[in-house]
């Protein structure tokens, strides 16, 4: 018994950064070689890789902000050692398109943005760290290390957890259901040091990042 993948993209950038609307995920993914910030949006309803294309703001210094039914919020900064925002442009999250549309507070921006699910952060030193290392010793035969971020979702429980292999940290995402099953074990990334929120669940979907550069979501029902 597994849970089912929905999508699978990779991208030669690094992923930077990710926002969702209730039908959508946008993400900002940058070179930073090239210092070139590309955009991609995917239609959550079909599993869609609709657009992807290089930010039609043409600078560094930028960001993208939070997400609607209809608009992309891109934030533009100074470029100063503590950079102030200078502009806010809106792109069509159909087409990727800038829209000449100013949103107001009442088109759902900032007064209510859309909520999905995060993990909870346990450290070694949480007074709930040892009751999951010991579920997952017992369940897995692995002995966990720093921190776990934890999260329960209807029948399920989802754990990114951490082991030491090849001394480094080695970044693995488990999904078990209440019986005990395991769903899903897969290794993320090696890692230097502990992830915060290193996924995410939008209702009926888990959303990750692999590598840095890959992007998973899996059904959860």
């Amino acid at each position: 018994m597994f849970v089912k993948k929905l999508f699978a993209f990779t991208f030669q950038e690094k992923i930077w950064n990710i926002q969702l609307s209730e039908h959508h995920l946008v993400a900002e993914l940058r070179n930073e070689t090239l210092r070139k910030v590309e955009l991609i949006c995917i239609d959550l309803v079909n599993a869609a890789l609709i657009w992807k294309q290089s930010s039609p703001i043409n600078t560094w210094w930028q960001s993208l902000g939070k997400l609607n039914d209809d608009l992309v919020e891109i934030i533009e900064f100074s470029e100063e050692t503590k950079p102030q925002v200078t502009q806010k442009h809106y792109l069509n999250i159909q087409t990727g398109e800038l829209s000449g549309h100013i949103p107001q507070v009442s088109d759902n921006f900032s007064s209510h943005p859309y909520r999905y699910l995060q993990p909870v952060h346990y450290t070694e030193q949480n007074e709930y760290f040892p009751a999951i290392h010991r579920f997952l010793y017992r369940l897995l035969n692995v002995d966990i290390q720093k921190g776990v971020d934890y999260l329960e979702y209807k029948d399920k429980i989802i754990i990114s957890y951490y082991l030491y292999q090849e001394n480094r940290l080695w970044n693995y995402l488990l999904v078990v259901n209440n019986r005990k099953e395991v769903l899903l074990n897969e290794l993320l990334t090696e890692s230097e040091g502990l992830g915060l929120g290193t996924f995410t669940v939008k209702p009926e979907i888990l959303l990750y990042v692999k590598n840095k550069s890959q992007l998973h979501g899996y059904e959860l029902n």
